[in-house]
């Protein structure tokens, strides 16, 4: 895959991933969280209300330890955008792309909580406004593809989520902004 010719702008390409690394993170993105990863995730939980709102006496933080992360295969064209570039910021047209890295696979997932929000919606991308790109991975791969979503990091859910392609590599090569998809 020559991504050189995918992206109309290359504005950081980071370093490319081995295999081995890549055999890591292909056996070990989608684990059960660890204790460790439950108790940060408990411990970072705060009543967004105020004292006075008589929501504060309703919040229930909730538990992660019931998340499931889907066992699923990342997609073949992920996988190769990950050889040339592990992470970096490209785009085409008004199209704009904050690849996360492989360590940040995971940790981004986990950090907006989106098995709370959007079980089976896994990250992969931001476009710099606050949209983040996700696999929706709650059905089985069609020809190694996820339907790709964008939802906002303030509003995650299923029901403002908007599909915006059926592939990665049709992802890659729109042109149009997610602002504009989103909100016309």
């Amino acid at each position: 895959m020559d991504w050189k010719a995918i992206f109309e702008m290359c504005y950081h390409k980071c370093p490319e991933m081995s295999e081995h690394e890549l055999e890591l993170l292909i056996n070990t993105w989608n684990q059960p969280l660890s204790e460790q990863e439950i108790q940060e995730i408990v411990e970072r939980q705060r009543n967004p209300f105020p004292v006075a709102d008589p929501l504060h006496q309703r919040y229930q933080p909730f538990d992660p330890a019931k998340w499931n992360i889907p066992n699923k295969r990342l997609p073949a064209a992920y996988i190769e955008l990950l050889r040339y570039s592990n992470g970096g910021e490209f785009s085409n047209g008004e199209r704009h792309f904050q690849f996360f890295s492989s360590d940040e696979l995971r940790s981004m997932m986990l950090a907006y909580e989106f098995p709370e929000y959007m079980p089976g919606a896994v990250p992969f991308a931001m476009d710099g406004c606050g949209h983040h790109y996700a696999w929706d991975m709650r059905t089985d791969k069609h020809q190694d593809e996820y339907p790709i979503l964008v939802t906002h990091s303030g509003n995650l859910g299923y029901e403002d989520a908007v599909p915006i392609a059926v592939s990665f590599m049709e992802l890659c090569k729109g042109t149009i902004s997610v602002e504009y998809i989103r909100y016309g």
